[in-house]
């Protein structure tokens, strides 16, 4: 059944057919839920598929992650107290993004350096410390073994509307069952062709849970396309919902900020407080090398010269002349092709290189010594 199509078929019936066959096959099944709308919807269906194979209850892990928008743990808690479900909740105390601090670009979850009582949320006294701060590493056959002769499945809920790349990429890894990863696992995507009205629809139609932070929002303003739950300090393009949160949860905001105290400076100035400003009469090759080496951090002034080094030498090579102040050369790699460009993608560092492709991950070992690392080449 994983290579037919579903003609004639709902989405939601297929979804459940997807993981029927899985629970039929005698497969392990955990369900990775971070508490938003589609892991949620993968809960769901998984219960049902359980249901109908005699397979309750169903497995589910989630990972803590402290800063994440009120209503969320309570949803999570209230689906851990179903009888349906066996909940495993993680806490990894892994280093995570702040996009708004030039100089300390992460945060450590439920930081083992501070007070508890500094943490914004404590973890459920149930919880599960683990060594393993990569996020694939939640689900793995050493945490959950299958049976002999049988694989370890992690639905999650990846859904290709979101972005034209999930969809490249889900037909390039195998469709909704991805290949074998590293550690024996496959994915199961079992809502990769629904959309956000699908989800809305069961929810309404089939009473099912949900988290209510997203009502919140709502009543707040904020446009359904940014209705995501998820780590507000995860990227720059988050804080656009900040002034929202900060409004809808004050108490909350409060802890947020005695945590993460750059978080109140994004909230107050906006995206300027994270932008290279441009002084008059300044060009954008000398905003660069101000605002990106002379005043930077020594982490992100690092990375700034070899990235400028990188794609000089290569524009040079196919252009023969001087990288272009503003307007993009479309043959430069990374979509790099000017000091703007530069300047736009190493104000903050891009620790994770999101934009400088050819730069290694920063690691949280450059941070805090003893941490670990990301997996990659240190930076």
């Amino acid at each position: 059944m994983s290579g037919q199509l579903y003609l004639g078929m709902s989405v939601f019936d297929a979804a459940v057919a997807r993981l029927t066959e899985q629970y039929e096959q005698g497969h392990r099944i955990v369900v990775s839920c971070s508490g938003g709308k589609d892991s949620a919807a993968c809960a769901e269906l998984a219960i049902i598929a359980a249901q109908k194979t005699g397979r309750l209850p169903v497995e589910v892990i989630t990972r803590e992650e402290e800063i994440i928008p009120p209503g969320t743990r309570e949803y999570l808690m209230r689906l851990a107290e179903r009888p349906e479900v066996r909940m495993t909740w993680l806490v990894a105390h892994q280093p995570s993004i702040n996009a708004f601090d030039r100089e300390h670009p992460y945060w450590w979850v439920c930081d083992r350096q501070l007070d508890p009582a500094e943490w914004v949320v404590q973890p459920p006294s149930w919880a599960t410390d683990i060594a393993e701060q990569n996020i694939e590493m939640m689900t793995i056959p050493s945490r959950f073994p299958p049976e002999p002769g049988k694989e370890l499945r992690a639905v999650v809920g990846l859904r290709v509307q979101e972005s034209r790349g999930r969809r490249m990429g889900l037909h390039n890894s195998g469709g909704y069952l991805t290949k074998v990863n590293k550690w024996g696992v496959r994915n199961i995507r079992p809502i990769y062709d629904w959309t956000d009205r699908d989800i809305w629809k069961a929810v309404a139609d089939l009473g099912w849970d949900y988290n209510r932070a997203y009502d919140v929002l709502l009543r707040m303003n904020v446009p359904r396309s940014q209705l995501r739950i998820s780590p507000p300090t995860m990227s720059v393009g988050s804080g656009d919902v900040l002034r929202q949160m900060a409004a809808a949860w004050p108490s909350w905001w409060d802890r947020v900020c005695r945590r993460l105290p750059s978080v109140r400076t994004y909230a107050q100035y906006g995206k300027r407080a994270v932008q290279a400003q441009r002084r008059l009469g300044e060009s954008w090759a000398e905003c660069f090398h101000r605002t990106c080496i002379r005043e930077a951090p020594a982490w992100i002034a690092e990375r700034a010269i070899e990235q400028e080094r990188q794609i000089v030498r290569a524009h040079k090579r196919h252009a023969g002349g001087a990288l272009p102040e503003v307007k993009t050369c479309i043959v430069c790699f990374s979509g790099i092709g000017s000091y703007r460009d530069l300047t736009r993608a190493l104000y903050l560092g891009d620790p994770f290189s999101i934009k400088c492709r050819r730069l290694p991950y920063v690691e949280p070992e450059y941070f805090r010594p003893g941490s670990g690392t990301w997996g990659g080449q240190p930076g």
